[in-house]
Formats: C-alpha cells, sequence, structure tokens
C-alpha cells in the first residue's frame, strides 16, 4: 500500500521494513467530478469510502480514478465517470488475456466465464495520485488500456500498463447515478465548487452550470468561444449561429414522464457526393437518469436516442446488417459525421471538426447507429 501526503506531495511506500519515500507527485490538475478523496457514501446500499485518485491523461486532458473501500474494508475497488457513466470494477486475479497487439474494436474476448466485447483500445499516461492506493505508478508512466463490455452492462478493463508483458484484469458494471449517494466529506480541488455559474475564460461571461460537475468542455453562449472546463483555456473559437437552437440552454422538459434539462446544443454535418448535409443534436440532463440525445434530422425530424450496449448487437454479418433485441436493421448508408458548432456543457472533450465514422442500420423508421472514431465504438438506438 502507497500513500500521498497531502502537505509536501511525497509518494510513500509502506512495506515489512517499514516506510519509503519515493519522491514527489505533480500537483493535481483542476477536474470537476461528483466524488473525492475523503468522501463517503453508498453503491446500491453498500458502504464505500473514497481513499485515493490516481490522475491520467489520454491527450486530451486528465481523467480521474478513485481507490474505493467497500463494505468497511472489507473489499477494495475503483470507481470512475466518463463519457456520461459511472463504472465500478474490482480486481481480479489469474484470468488469462491476449495480447494487446492483437485486440481490435468490436472483437469478443472471454474473461473467466463472462464475454466480453472491445469498445476502447487507448493509452494513457499518469499524471498524478493522492490519498492511498494499493500500488505506485510514479508521474509520466505509460498505461495501454483496453475497455470491454458485457451482457446486463457488465464492463471490464484491462491494463496492460507500459506493454511490458504484465497486465491486470478489473470486472465490474456500469451503473446509473441515482445508485450512490455521496456524502462530501472529502476537499474538492476545482475552485467551482460552490458556485451555480462558471466563468467563460474568454469573455469572462458568467454561464450557468447546469450538471455541477459533470462536464468536460463548454461552448459559451455569449462570445460562442469552446473552452476546456477543467483547464480554463480556450479551444476553439466560433462565429454566432446562424439559426438559434430550437430548443434554448437551460430550457427545462419532461419525456416519458422524466424531467430533463437541455445543457448543450451541437450541429454535425457530412458530405454525400459533394453535398453537405446537417443536422442538430441537443444534449439533455436528468438527475438520476443522465444524458440523453435527442436529434432534429431535416428528413427524419425529431428522433430520442437510446444508448445500446455494444454487447448485445449481433455484428456477425456486419457491414450489410445487424441484430439487436431480437430485430434485424439493414445497412442504410454510411459515412464521416464531424462536429460544426457547439453550445452549453458536453461531457466529453469535444473539438469541432472532430470526426467520426457512423453507419446507419434500418428496420422500418427505426435506426440503429453505430460510431467509430479515436479507438472507440458507440451504439444508439433511434
Amino acid at each position: 500500500m502507497s500513500k500521498v501526503c497531502p502537505y509536501c506531495q511525497a509518494s510513500v511506500l509502506r512495506t515489512d521494513r517499514g516506510l519509503q519515500n519515493l519522491g514527489k507527485v505533480a500537483d493535481m490538475a483542476d477536474t470537476p467530478c461528483l466524488v473525492a478523496v475523503g468522501d463517503q457514501g453508498t453503491l446500491a446500499t453498500r458502504p464505500f469510502e473514497v481513499m485515493g485518485r490516481v490522475q491520467l491523461d489520454h491527450g486530451k486532458g486528465p481523467w480521474d480514478e478513485f481507490y474505493v473501500s467497500f463494505d468497511y474494508g472489507q473489499a477494495w475497488g475503483w470507481l470512475a465517470f466518463a463519457q456520461g457513466h459511472w463504472y465500478v470494477t474490482q480486481k481480479v486475479e489469474g484470468l488469462a488475456v491476449p495480447p494487446i497487439s492483437t485486440l481490435q474494436l468490436e472483437q469478443d474476448i472471454q474473461l473467466g466465464q463472462q464475454y466480453f466485447r472491445v469498445a476502447e483500445l487507448k493509452e494513457g499516461t499518469v499524471v498524478s495520485a493522492e490519498g492511498e492506493l494499493p500500488e505506485v505508478t510514479p508521474p509520466g508512466t505509460a498505461r495501454h488500456y483496453v475497455d470491454l463490455y458485457g451482457q446486463q452492462n457488465a464492463f471490464a478493463t484491462i491494463d496492460y500498463g507500459d506493454n511490458s508483458g504484465k497486465y491486470e484484469v478489473f470486472i465490474g458494471y456500469v451503473f446509473p447515478e441515482s445508485q450512490m449517494q455521496v456524502q462530501a466529506l472529502g476537499e474538492r480541488h476545482t475552485k467551482e465548487v460552490k458556485t451555480d455559474t462558471m466563468q467563460c475564460p474568454n469573455c469572462g461571461g458568467e454561464v450557468p452550470k447546469l450538471t455541477q460537475g459533470r462536464a468536460e468542455r463548454m461552448g459559451c453562449p455569449y462570445c460562442y468561444t469552446v473552452s476546456d472546463i477543467a483547464s480554463r483555456q480556450v479551444v476553439a473559437q466560433q462565429e454566432a449561429a446562424m439559426q438559434q437552437p430550437d430548443i434554448p440552454i437551460g430550457q427545462q422538459g419532461s419525456f416519458d414522464g422524466v424531467q430533463y434539462v437541455c445543457i448543450a446544443y451541437i450541429r454535425r454535418g457530412c458530405y454525400y457526393d459533394d453535398e453537405h448535409f446537417s443536422w442538430e443534436e441537443y444534449l439533455l440532463w436528468s438527475q438520476g437518469i443522465g444524458f440523453r440525445w435527442l436529434v432534429k434530422d431535416p428528413e427524419n425530424g425529431w428522433q430520442w436516442i437510446t444508448p445500446v450496449n455494444i454487447a448485445e448487437v449481433d455484428i456477425s454479418q456486419m457491414p450489410n446488417m445487424v441484430s439487436w433485441g431480437g430485430r434485424v436493421f439493414h445497412n442504410r448508408d454510411w459515412g464521416s459525421a464531424s462536429v460544426e458548432y457547439v453550445l452549453g456543457e458536453v461531457y466529453w472533450k469535444c473539438e469541432i471538426g472532430e470526426s467520426t465514422r457512423a453507419d446507419d442500420f434500418v428496420d422500418g423508421n427505426d435506426v440503429l447507429s453505430r460510431e467509430v472514431g479515436d479507438g472507440e465504438v458507440q451504439w444508439s438506438f433511434a
């Protein structure tokens, strides 16, 4: 077990011979998050305490993973929030895994008695750490990893470390925020904890915080710049939108009896036979439910988007057709979709011009969509 001193940032390893000073770690970057070291809470009635945090960077800014004690020290695991979802995992020993060089997106592999599908293949770098951690990982250490999904919201991560042959397997599940209750007992690093607004780093405008620590990027409604919330740096300049969003940022409404607030407007587009097509995407957020998308397409009108577990889609006959939920969806079209405009708060490091490959599979008026880009793949249903 190692511990990072909160006063001098020295990383200390506890061994059978005493304490060993391993040197200092870097200061933590300010990142918005709902939990902090020292917090206590329950996850589906199971008590936990946040003991430590590791901060990593995958090239587009830092993200956090929290080391937690369950059942008053009877078990240990990791808690993380990414891409609008919460994950909890625990280390599982003795599982054989394939070399990372042999893996590719949407490949199925077996971990113990469960099958998982590869959803993300990436590399990160350890930036800093705090609190108590199971082992020491010096800042600057490369970390190659694979994220996978299984049936019924199962989730797994294979951490290949510096790709030298050692690996660790963590298995758990994805859960809705409504299952977690947190007592904010720990110190928050971010400077914006108790305010209802955040200041645009370009124009100084006060922008309402609509998700309270769940967003990564912000498109300012006053000067239209896109900025990173954690670093408070402008990352893109935009002109004023030619057309105002049909749903204003901050507007509240309900769908299927659930109350949502509109937190972002994104215009995306593509070229087909040298002709430009664009559509509008509205990011909605609800306490407990999380994030959902509402899309306005010039051809198909309004569409409600539901995330789909990648492991539950039968892709054996792709690209011609796929199966999901007992239905067959046939390939309609595919192309490259790019972000053209952003307003409001989004939960990832959104960039103007970022592009993904998009495949649409249809069954009647229903659409099953696949997006691939930057080492990851996602499915959704409309």
